[in-house]
């Protein structure tokens, strides 16, 4: 049996783009590829952007991290673990060389001909052992031109090594140092800078307190370029995963931040004896009550994150686009919980009415506050009941199963949608039902000024059902969540 037709038996097995399967894709690599910090942090890796590139039914798993070889990712106990999660069906994306090459690290250093070699040549080898199917990728160049203009390439052997070995092997290739490098001589010297983080400054960010100047890792936009070329390398690779490539959106020229608020839901836990930190619906929590996924969607539409912890008031609404609430704090999550008070929804108004937009996310009966919340969601014509409706149980995902969807822009391409314990709402003046079920509203908006309110009875998209780690195949939350960022997008006057 030939290479080429396990490959295609393997991604059969997988599923193609039309049955509903979940594709998934792991990645394997160093910096250039792992995913960042989100808020105050400019530089963003190429991996974390690649599934703006993807269709909804794939899921990328991002295991690449700063710093790492082909040496140290093993001796770190990291290729182990990526492998423990592997199915069958499953592909590998391998991407290596910026820091094998560093001779004087001897933690790191894997000689391009001897144990870079090897070590390239047993990672295909474990991940076809478990039915996966490896990808390599040539490492992406790093920034260097000279005086004159010419660009001059830094990697040696490296990327020849990797090329040598996807064609021994017969793994699938996708060439991003030959890629990359055509990409920046098409910019140029001057064009090529505002894809890597070039004279950052001092106190800007609080991820880069002291600035940087560096030629290797990303902006946002640099990362978005290569994650293009990497979904572009996809599908000239012969993988039938070229079907789950997409087009992304270009980013808007101007500026829009999304803040969280962190004030009303407020909750927190014990880490030890002492440390309390934040979690439930926060931007930086990967776990399933998260909000990590949401805010890598808004990042990718590029949207800044933020988060608001204290009251809102005027001044600091002035600096948001878009203000999510979430789930107000009850006294059983909060022993002295915040609660709306009226010059706060003041506030809030204020700014919708000249041209924010702000997003309620509620929840069901005993899960959040609703007397004060109504305080703020009655000025635009909303009322959250604080009912309780779609309580599935364990994994009975169909009794929390959505079809019919309305016409509406949230809905554009969605069949199929998941939610559950639910509270309805109610809707007077200038708000309007978006989706209503048998028994009642349960998304709404309105308009106020130049702004608009959409309220969901539910957290709806925290990490847990947000896409297909967790929902079986066939909801398309994840393409839901893609067009409410979308939605968001379209009506905001961008800052330059």
């Amino acid at each position: 049996m030939t290479l080429r037709l396990i490959i295609l038996l393997a991604c059969l097995i997988a599923g193609g783009p039309d049955d509903g399967a979940v594709v998934r894709i792991f990645l394997a690599g160093d910096s250039t590829m792992a995913d960042k910090p989100l808020t105050a942090n400019p530089e963003r890796g190429w991996g974390q952007m690649l599934p703006a590139f993807l269709s909804p039914q794939t899921v990328v798993f991002n295991h690449a991290k700063n710093g790492r070889s082909t040496r140290s990712f093993q001796h770190e106990g990291r290729w182990d673990a990526l492998l423990s999660k592997l199915r069958t069906g499953d592909h590998v994306f391998i991407q290596f060389g910026h820091n094998d090459s560093k001779r004087e690290d001897t933690a790191r250093f894997a000689d391009a001909r001897g144990d870079y070699r090897k070590n390239l040549v047993r990672f295909v080898n474990d991940v076809r052992s478990r039915g996966g199917i490896p990808v390599l990728l040539t490492p992406v160049v790093r920034r260097n031109f000279t005086d004159r203009g010419a660009f001059v390439d830094k990697h040696g052997e490296y990327p020849d090594v990797v090329r040598e070995v996807a064609k021994e092997t017969g793994a699938a290739l996708i060439d991003l140092h030959r890629s990359s490098r055509a990409k920046l001589e098409e910019l140029g010297d001057e064009r090529s800078k505002a894809l890597f983080l070039l004279s950052v400054p001092a106190g800007r960010y609080a991820a880069l307190p002291g600035g940087k100047t560096d030629n290797t890792h990303f902006t946002r936009t640099g990362a978005m370029a290569v994650a293009k070329l990497a979904a572009d390398g996809i599908r000239s690779s012969g993988l039938p995963l070229a079907a789950y490539v997409t087009d992304a959106p270009p980013l808007p020229e101007g500026r829009w931040t999304v803040g969280l608020d962190q004030f009303y839901n407020n909750e927190r836990k014990r880490i030890g004896d002492t440390a309390s930190v934040r979690y439930h619906y926060t931007w930086n929590d990967t776990a399933d009550s998260g909000f990590s996924e949401l805010a890598a969607l808004f990042d990718r539409a590029g949207g800044d994150i933020d988060t608001l912890s204290s009251a809102p008031t005027r001044e600091t609404l002035a600096a948001l686009d878009v203000y999510i609430i979430v789930d107000p704090d009850t006294p059983k999550e909060s022993p002295s919980p915040n609660t709306m008070q009226d010059a706060e929804a003041a506030a809030i108004e204020e700014w919708v009415r000249g041209g924010g937009t702000l997003l309620l996310f509620s929840n069901d009966r005993g899960n959040a506050e609703f007397e004060r919340f109504n305080s703020l969601a009655e000025r635009f014509g909303l009322r959250f009941n604080g009912d309780s409706y779609q309580d599935v149980k364990n994994n009975r995902y169909d009794d929390g199963r959505v079809t019919a969807l309305p016409a509406h822009p949230l809905f554009e391409g969605v069949e199929h949608l998941f939610l559950k314990q639910v509270t309805t709402i109610d809707c007077r003046g200038a708000a309007a039902p978006v989706l209503t079920l048998p028994f009642g509203t349960v998304i709404a908006e309105s308009r106020a000024g130049r702004g608009r309110v959409l309220a969901v009875g539910d957290p709806w998209l925290y990490n847990e059902y947000l896409d297909n780690r967790r929902l079986p195949a066939g909801y398309e939350n994840r393409r839901a969540a893609e067009q409410l960022v979308r939605w968001v997008r379209s009506d905001l006057p961008l800052r330059h």
